[in-house]
């Protein structure tokens, strides 16, 4: 996660004495442009440029950059350096964010100057953070870690806490992107300290979601869960939208990565609906790859290609050499499955420039090993080979740690088209092999089998007996899995306990049989048991597609709810359309039993919402439940509804009535709630 532009400018406008303000509306926005004809002096003309430029932003920043330009050219000839100073700090901004690299650094390296002129310390360490952000988007790596270290040196002569902790978060990150794990959280946890001590919200968001990452890129579940649900629910009481798309992308690819692809499919989706709604490039480059991640995997091959297109359009558009590699990668994958060689070759050769710029092992070798496929199939055993070391040559530098340093440092320039690097190649394991058979005698040699041999069967005993202790885990899991929620699941493993939580807004839905006694009594009990497996197995994979959890039957009732145990910002929308899909199974189910002549069910459903509050009750038989009044107006609403409708309460009907079109019933008399307004959902 990187807002350092906007965090950083906001911070400068504070210094420069000029007020940021919300955009403004088209017609404030003319009348302001109407003062620029009138005689004002140049600080005031420039003030009013910023604040014209400034309504533009949201809507068209192309808009704005003209106004800021004129600013910054007034600012530059009257020697006016606090307009000087604001001008290149959105210019910078903006054209970073439209993709124009080179210019945002000149804009950078310009404001830097002025702070160093001037001797303002505190921008100049700000600065050196906003260029060294820029590096690190390009993959120039060292520059990037030498301009956070100089940063980080000055905030800390200064005691910028804040700024301490931004340095600490940046190089995190940097470390995190090549593979180095014990510092990347080492940086992040000492940046999670700090903001915690200053009781910054968003601060402490970010570097929980980053330490989740982190965990999740290890596959250690259990702690990423932990950290992103606390970042999340920071996120949602404070209506941070764009930590929220970040923590729901994470959640996306941890049930992405555990094969739950219609929960994966639902976060992404939520991802993406607010890095849209904010114009969040990269985080919507990283979200159409990872839907398309989906998409592949579940064979939906146009979809997947589809969206890796628009990813990449993206990511080149930005300058981000990481994501272009990746999914470039992906692409040709995609084709060379299809055996489509020519765009496949065009796509993975293209991914494997950008990934050898940029000095990660792991696209090279994604790369590289995608290309040996390839040329193997067509024959051109040459290539192949190259490939073929190549990919081995990444493969043990990721494996091993100071191989994947030394790696890194040299920037892994590999000339694979040369011929000459084939025969140093050759060279190289002739000679390897001459030395081998003057040094070694026969008796070293058996020597040599034997030690293999012992570790061999050690290796053999060790990894039967961690394939055992594996499945009996994997069992378990799956097992506390079908009982629990992941999170809460979780949470009971790290910890041996879990703690009850109150949430603000959750949408609950009893559904019903209608007169299942009767029923009932026309089936034997297994046919009994059969059916109504037949129909909560439905139920299960409805609101699984929804990321609805489930929380308990009761009978010939089933009870679930939306927004728990992770919260989200259409639990009732998505409540409701699960409810339909029930409904809409139930009605086929009921025509094609009473075509055939036998008994069938039919359903009353009932949806509140409000708060609850949720936890495990009882040390056997562990059972997730929910109290509170939500609960027992959810209850009353199944009650008070209809054979095959769909009754919802107004609290429910505020959050959906612009959705779904709703038809007011009347009023129910709730204990200690008075009147409550009733509604049947239609449709959407």
């Amino acid at each position: 996660m990187n807002k350092h532009f906007i965090l950083i400018w906001i911070y400068l406008f504070g210094m420069c004495s000029i007020t940021y303000a919300w955009p403004l509306k088209e017609s404030e926005t003319d009348s302001l442009k109407k003062l620029l004809d009138n005689s004002l002096p140049d600080t005031a003309k420039v003030q009013l440029l910023f604040k014209i430029a400034e309504g533009y932003y949201q809507h068209s920043p192309a808009a704005a950059i003209p106004y800021f330009e004129e600013a910054e050219k007034i600012s530059k000839q009257i020697r006016y350096s606090v307009g000087l100073t604001n001008a290149y700090g959105w210019l910078a901004y903006l054209y970073e964010q439209s993709g124009n690299i080179g210019k945002a650094l000149d804009f950078n390296y310009n404001a830097l100057e002025l702070a160093r002129k001037s001797k303002d310390k505190k921008n100049e360490a700000i600065l050196l953070g906003n260029i060294a952000a820029i590096y690190k988007d390009q993959g120039r790596i060292e520059e990037a870690l030498n301009y956070n270290f100089r940063s980080l040196e000055i905030r800390k002569t200064l005691n910028d806490s804040a700024g301490i902790s931004t340095i600490l978060n940046n190089i995190g990150l940097i470390y995190a992107g090549q593979g180095r794990i014990e510092e990347a959280l080492n940086y992040y946890q000492r940046s999670l300290f700090i903001e915690e001590n200053l009781k910054s919200n968003d601060g402490v968001i970010t570097a929980m979601q980053n330490i989740g990452a982190v965990y999740r890129e290890q596959k250690e579940y259990e702690s990423a869960f932990a950290y992103y649900r606390r970042a999340l629910e920071k996120a949602v009481a404070t209506n941070s939208k764009y930590s929220m798309g970040y923590i729901y992308n994470g959640l996306g690819g941890m049930h992405e990565e555990n094969s739950r692809f219609d929960s994966a499919l639902h976060y992404f989706n939520n991802a993406l609906a607010l890095r849209t709604e904010l114009d969040d490039k990269q985080g919507i480059a990283y979200t159409l790859k990872n839907k398309g991640i989906v998409y592949q995997k579940t064979s939906a091959i146009a979809e997947a290609e589809n969206a890796f297109r628009k990813s990449l359009a993206i990511f080149q558009e930005l300058g981000d050499k990481l994501g272009t590699a990746t999914v470039a990668n992906l692409l040709g994958a995609s084709f060379l499955e299809k055996k489509n060689y020519p765009e496949a070759q065009t796509y993975l050769q293209f991914s494997l420039k950008k990934a050898m710029e940029l000095g990660f092992p792991a696209p090279i070798g994604n790369a590289a090993g995608n290309l040996l496929k390839l040329y193997r199939d067509k024959g051109d055993w040459h290539q192949a080979f190259l490939m073929y070391d190549l990919y081995i040559t990444m493969r043990d530098s990721i494996q091993n740690d100071l191989n994947r340093k030394a790696a890194l440092k040299s920037q892994f320039q590999y000339e694979y088209e040369k011929r000459e690097t084939l025969i140093k190649i050759e060279q190289e394991k002739k000679q390897a092999l001459s030395m081998i058979e003057i040094k070694k005698n026969r008796q070293q040699k058996y020597f040599l089998l034997a030690g293999l041999l012992l570790v061999m069967i050690f290796a053999y005993l060790n990894n039967r007996k961690k394939k055992q202790i594996g499945n009996e885990k994997k069992r378990s899991d799956e097992l506390l899995l079908n009982i629990l929620p992941a999170e809460i699941a979780a949470e009971l493993k790290s910890k041996g306990t879990t703690r009850a939580r109150h949430y603000k807004e959750v949408t609950v839905m009893f559904t019903d049989f209608i007169d299942f006694t009767v029923t009932a009594e026309k089936l034997s009990p297994q046919d009994l048991v059969n059916e109504i497996n037949f129909c909560y197995i439905e139920f299960d994979k409805i609101i699984s597609k929804y990321g609805i959890e489930k929380i308990k039957t009761i009978g010939d009732a089933y009870m679930c709810a939306g927004g728990l145990p992770v919260p989200t910002v259409t639990n009732a929308e998505d409540t409701i359309r699960a409810a339909m899909d029930i409904r809409a199974f139930m009605l086929r189910e009921s025509q094609v039993r009473k075509t055939a002549g036998k008994s069938f069910f039919e359903i009353r459903i009932g949806i509140h919402t409000g708060p609850v509050v949720a936890g495990i009750v009882g040390i056997k038989k562990y059972a997730y439940d929910i109290w509170g009044d939500t609960v027992n107006i959810a209850s009353r609403m199944e009650s008070s509804g209809e054979t095959g409708k769909i009754n919802i309460s107004g609290a429910t009907f505020e959050l959906v009535k612009n959705k779904f079109t709703c038809v007011h019933r009347g009023k129910i008399q709730a204990k200690n709630k008075g009147e409550i307004d009733m509604y049947f959902v239609e449709n959407a």
